[in-house]
């Protein structure tokens, strides 16, 4: 066996069996060269490009050596002194490239700069080798000396640390890899710790690269293209019609979901909406898990994404920004005007960067087409996403997407014009306000100034009035002074005389009068204890009817109202039965318009149940109150209990529900089921009131109002708003005939009456904005302070 191995190592290592060597290396290059090359011309991946770069570098370096080997072997050039160094060379150079396409399948500036060091080092290396080589290429063979060794030992330094990164880093197909690397190391250990011959060739190496080298032919093939299975499960297929002609069935929706958003696209006005209803179209026709509408920021540097829409939740997805460092290609794409395709890559930056956006563990592969405004300057693009079902897009999904992507300039460009009316004409509004103010404040200084004149203008002819009175007044004085003093001497004698009546009268009255007014002062005391006798009877005759009265116990009236609500349920729950199986046709096919009368039914009888439930929460609640525990409370798990709640009623309705929170909650002591059940009132009522397609804003902010600490819930709807007449019945139950419902409030309003009485509970307060055509905002304000049990 080791004689065979030795003829083996020394049939690769003379010529012409050296040259069968170069010549299956070549031969293995060139082959993974042209699979690179079909792969990327069907699927246009730029990671693909990449490789075919790297391939036809290796695919130079073996010609060369090939050539050389060949020239040599026919005697044109000395085989001992040209060929050792560059045989090693060459071979560190593959493994450096080998290396750099196994681990970097996308663009990576630190590591192509790293790869073009080392390739520069090793011809360094290989220009010094041959200083050291040619004065002793007589003595001895270069399998023995110094300089194979150094050669060996760096390979295998080279080795180890590449198949150690793809086995952390892992990106496509590593495997296949790192099976190549574990052949190459085991062909240089052998060479250098055991040694097959004394030559110039490291035989025992050649083997093994001769089982390694067709393992680069999965090189190109570690990302799915139009032939593998990944694909053709999503390719459009072959369909045979009754006419014998074969036709293809097309991979897009015809869907009427489609032709429903595509009518809102057309219809929509608000810019904000605009973008939704597009990318929702898009999502629809294309069948695609995620799109995203994303538009360049005016400084180049961000990627603003202005609404996504998942098609497989049938949900909006909020707006965000990512900046070009996260997204490098797709940003780098779009910037030029470039449609983009990238499969499924655990190393890529942009689907990394993607990933942790969505909180997606795998965003599937990536399709991008730019939006050019007059076909040359880009002002976006549409990003479609396939998380959900992995498909891959191929060439005819790119053109339809960017047939797509042209037929969005003018939408957009209308959106934006409806835009800058809209903040045009609040502008003007602004504008309008301040001069109004202007032209209020100038006509009350001119009412001022006019009163101010007519003021003067008054006080000016009373000063005249005076001055023609005073002479008269002058001229009375001296009469006036005679006729008192005239007054005072009949006043002395009438004093006089009066006083001499008095005391005739008084001594009058003493004998006369005095008895009979002691009978009336008698006679009004005895009136007024009979008064007080009949009031005290009174009061005990209340007191004892109050005693015999009956006192209903409140638990009592509830556990009443409990078993009535059960009574109605067990009919209601036989008739919603017998409607789920109607609906379900499981007993005969329903009429359109007997369908319709069973959803009726059915529903009302849903609006019954919520009425009953309704009656027990009111019931209940003041039982309730007085089993309030205070506990600390997290409001970011209150939140996510409640959002999960009110889900389904914002997915009926197509409603965004937005979120306005700080960095940092702090807890507040509270009963954790009242204020959740604050927060779930607040955000049905906002869901009832909000028309489909609306937008639900709930806000928490922290709050200090007198030197104590608040947490501030704000719920916002966009349902119209209150009118102001029916803002101090908001927090009433609305179910009574003489309290009627009211616009802008969801149901008969017993969820915010329950609100209500949980806030003020807690020593909070509850108070409800509105802004007329716009919506409501319910604000709840809540102390951080410990609830008294």
């Amino acid at each position: 066996m080791n004689e065979l191995l030795i003829q083996l190592t020394t049939l690769l290592t003379e010529s012409p069996g050296n040259l069968v060597y170069h010549l299956a290396l070549v031969f293995s290059l060139a082959g993974a060269l042209q699979v690179a090359f079909s792969h990327w011309r069907s699927s246009r991946f730029p990671q693909l490009r990449r490789t075919i770069v790297g391939l036809a570098v290796l695919l130079l370096a073996q010609v060369i050596l090939f050539i050389i080997s060949a020239l040599a072997w026919q005697a044109v050039i000395e085989p001992v002194m040209v060929l050792p160094p560059l045989d090693r060379a060459v071979t560190l150079f593959s493994l450096i490239w080998i290396g750099w396409m196994w681990l970097f399948p996308e663009p990576n500036r630190p590591a192509d700069a790293g790869n073009a060091l080392l390739s520069l080092l090793v011809f360094t290396g290989l220009a010094l080798s041959y200083v050291a080589w040619i004065p002793q290429v007589a003595a001895q063979a270069y399998n023995l000396i110094l300089q194979d060794s150094v050669w060996q030992v760096l390979s295998l330094v080279l080795i180890v640390s590449v198949g150690l990164s793809l086995s952390i880093r892992r990106p496509n197909g590593w495997n296949h890899g790192f099976s190549f690397m574990v052949l190459a190391l085991i062909g240089h250990s052998l060479h250098l710790f055991l040694g097959f011959g004394a030559g110039n060739f490291p035989g025992i190496e050649r083997i093994f690269y001769l089982a390694a080298y067709p393992i680069l032919l999965t090189l190109p093939q570690r990302f799915p293209g139009p032939n593998t299975p990944l694909a053709s499960r999503n390719a459009p297929t072959i369909v045979q019609q009754d006419d014998g002609v074969s036709r293809e069935r097309r991979r897009y929706s015809t869907d009427p979901k489609t032709f429903h958003a595509l009518l809102a696209l057309a219809a929509e006005v608000d810019t904000n909406k605009i973008n939704h209803a597009i990318t929702r179209a898009i999502a629809q026709t294309m069948l695609a898990d995620l799109s995203f509408l994303i538009y360049l920021s005016e400084d180049g540097r961000q990627m603003v994404i202005a609404s996504g829409y998942d098609l497989i939740r049938e949900e909006n997805l909020e707006g965000s920004s990512l900046s070009k460092e996260t997204i490098p290609m797709l940003a780098n794409a779009l910037q030029r005007g470039k449609p983009l395709r990238l499969p499924q890559s655990s190393t890529s930056p942009d689907l990394q960067g993607l990933g942790d956006l969505l909180n997606l563990a795998n965003p599937g592969h990536l399709l991008s087409t730019p939006i050019m405004k007059d076909g040359k300057e880009p002002i976006g693009g549409v990003l479609l996403l396939s998380p959900y079902s992995n498909r891959l897009w191929n060439a005819d999904d790119q053109a339809f997407l960017a047939n797509i992507s042209s037929s969005l300039v003018s939408i957009i460009q209308r959106g934006q014009k409806l835009d800058e009316i809209k903040r045009g004409k609040e502008r003007s509004e602004e504008v309008t306000e301040e001069y109004r103010l202007q032209i209020e404040s100038l006509r009350n200084e001119k009412n001022a100034l006019a009163l101010e004149l007519e003021k003067i203008e008054r006080t000016s002819g009373d000063d005249e009035d005076q001055r023609e009175n005073i002479e008269a007044l002058l001229a009375l004085q001296e009469e006036a002074q005679r006729e008192i003093a005239r007054l005072q001497q009949e006043n002395e004698a009438l004093n006089k005389r009066v006083f001499t009546e008095t005391e005739e009268k008084i001594s009058a009255i003493k004998s006369a009068g005095v008895d009979q007014l002691e009978q009336e002062l008698r006679e009004t005391l005895q009136e007024v204890a009979r008064l007080q006798n009949q009031q005290a009877k009174s009061n005990l005759q209340i007191l004892e009817l109050e005693s015999a009265r009956p006192k209903e116990d409140p638990s009592e009236q509830a556990a009443v109202i409990a078993s009535i609500s059960q009574e109605l349920r067990q009919p209601m729950s036989s008739i919603v039965g017998y409607t789920d199986l109607l609906l379900g046709e499981s007993v005969g096919i329903l009429g359109a318009l007997q369908r319709k009368f069973v959803e009726r039914i059915k529903a009302s009888i849903e609006r019954i149940g919520n009425l009953i439930d309704d009656i027990i929460q009111v019931t209940t609640l003041e039982l309730g109150l007085s089993e309030l525990k205070a506990e600390p409370v997290d409001l970011n798990i209150i939140i996510d209990n409640a959002m999960a709640y009110t889900s389904s009623q914002a997915r009926e309705k197509n409603t965004s529900i937005h979120l306005d929170l700080p960095k940092t909650l702090p807890p507040i002591h509270a009963d954790k089921d009242a204020i959740q059940q604050i927060l779930i009132h607040l955000l049905q009522n906002a869901g009832a009131a909000t028309p489909v397609d609306g937008t639900i804003t709930l806000r928490v902010q922290n709050h200090e109002e007198e030197g104590q600490d608040f947490i501030l819930i704000q719920v916002s709807d966009t349902g119209g708003g209150i009118p102001a007449e029916d803002l101090p019945r908001v927090f009433s139950r609305l179910y009574r005939a003489e309290n009627v419902l009211i616009q802008g409030v969801g149901d008969t309003g017993v969820g915010l009456s329950i609100a209500k009485t949980l806030t003020e509970a807690h020593d909070g307060r509850i108070w409800v904005s509105s802004e007329e055509n716009v919506g409501a905002t319910f604000s709840v304000l809540l102390p951080i302070a410990t609830l008294d049990s």
